[in-house]
């Protein structure tokens, strides 16, 4: 099992270091004992405070940093970084003390669903959204469960973070993502369904009137969108919630969604290497506890990997330690559960506040801790890592 409280980094932060034993000196000084590699990301426009080559950096769209086997994929095949880490990179990191987990953005990928628009998401309305891959669609998953094979075969890889094992939600920051309607759970929700030909076919194999659903999902979209004026959110999240209690096929539907990224989850598990652990990031939402809006089920698939890595971002302690007691309400209590923060001035207006919610989550049981990024932190940042976790248990 690799523990550890551990740092998000990419491959070109890594890049930058021409002392890799002294990289891994000064992180394990911070406390740092695991690296959260990113092994597969998708593009961005990042600002690195304390970059080298570039303070602002594109990475490329949806590519992979391992070597990969060819042969082990079918119709989908991984876009290879043009910028790659040598493997000597993380053997020499691994040397030097620090465990490698793979961070791996699996469906998240604008550049595969453009090459394969017939395996990306499609709304009730038959939009594709290049940008979230389907996984109920029979060549995505074989490309999910190869590429995580791939990424573990590799010997100083000891776990892989999974993000966006499911559907990706209406509101991802698309390139210029655009809409002068105000945000609202309920037609946002509605326009994250996927009803493509796979979605269709499986969930009406399941016993669901996917049919029916689409017809019911495009009618309510198209009376709010006619409206003369936006709901407010918290009538939005009651009009979600209404529906979601009166449609017997919205709920199956949704828990059928669920069924999809557990059994996957659980197939990418027993594919990898037997020494090699599974973690998952279920949500990009806010709020972890609504990651069933992308087909996560928290308890489901905490008993389908090595357990589940969430992020708490935001700047109300209170909000985030409620959150963090919810999860860990809904995850049994024998399942492993790793938490992700920024020590960063969005979320915490200092170092004593910052130090304050690891000790707060502490006490509340979190044994491994994970910082987020390493890139775009500004130094000062990174030294709060230190300040938190000095003097706390050392995991096992």
């Amino acid at each position: 099992m690799t523990s550890g409280h551990g740092l998000y980094i990419y491959p070109w932060d890594i890049m930058d270091h021409d002392d890799l034993p002294d990289l891994a000196a000064g992180l394990k000084a911070l406390g740092i004992s695991r690296l959260c590699m990113a092994a597969a990301y998708h593009t961005g426009k990042f600002l690195r405070p304390h970059g080298r080559d570039a303070r602002v950096y594109f990475p490329q769209d949806g590519a992979v940093y391992l070597p990969t086997d060819p042969g082990r994929y079918g119709t989908i095949r991984p876009i290879m970084a043009q910028r790659m880490p040598p493997i000597d990179v993380l053997r020499t990191l691994h040397d030097h003390g620090l465990a490698i987990s793979a961070w791996t953005v699996l469906f998240h990928n604008t550049a595969l669903g453009t090459r394969h628009p017939q395996a990306a998401c499609h709304n009730a309305f038959g939009d594709c959204y290049p940008y979230s891959l389907c996984p109920s669609n029979a060549d995505v998953r074989a490309y999910g469960i190869a590429l995580c094979r791939d990424i573990a075969s590799h010997p100083y890889i000891g776990d892989i973070i999974l993000e966006t094992p499911g559907w990706q939600p209406f509101h991802h920051g698309f390139h210029h993502e655009m809409s002068l309607l105000s945000a609202n759970a309920w037609p946002d929700t509605l326009l994250g369904l996927c009803f493509c030909d796979a979605c269709m076919e499986g969930a009406t194999r399941a016993g669901v009137d996917a049919a029916g659903l689409r017809r019911r999902v495009r009618g309510h979209l198209s009376s709010y969108l006619a409206r003369q004026c936006d709901g407010t959110p918290a009538e939005g999240e009651d009009r979600l919630l209404h529906a979601i209690v009166q449609d017997d096929a919205l709920r199956d539907f949704l828990r059928w969604r669920c069924r999809q990224v557990t059994s996957l989850v659980r197939d990418i598990h027993e594919a990898v290497r037997a020494d090699a652990t599974v973690h998952v990031i279920p949500s990009v939402q806010a709020n972890p506890v609504r990651s069933w809006i992308e087909g996560s089920d928290l308890e489901a698939l905490s008993r389908a990997c090595d357990g589940l890595e969430v992020c708490l971002y935001g700047p109300d302690t209170q909000a985030l330690l409620a959150r963090f007691e919810d999860i860990r309400e809904i995850v049994p209590a024998d399942r492993p559960l790793r938490t992700v923060l920024r020590p960063a001035p969005c979320d915490f207006a200092d170092a004593g506040a910052f130090v304050a919610q690891v000790e707060a989550l502490s006490r509340r049981g979190v044994r491994d801790f994970a910082f987020y990024n390493f890139g775009h932190l500004r130094r000062e940042n990174l030294n709060w890592i230190y300040r938190a976790l000095d003097g706390l248990p050392v995991p096992a």
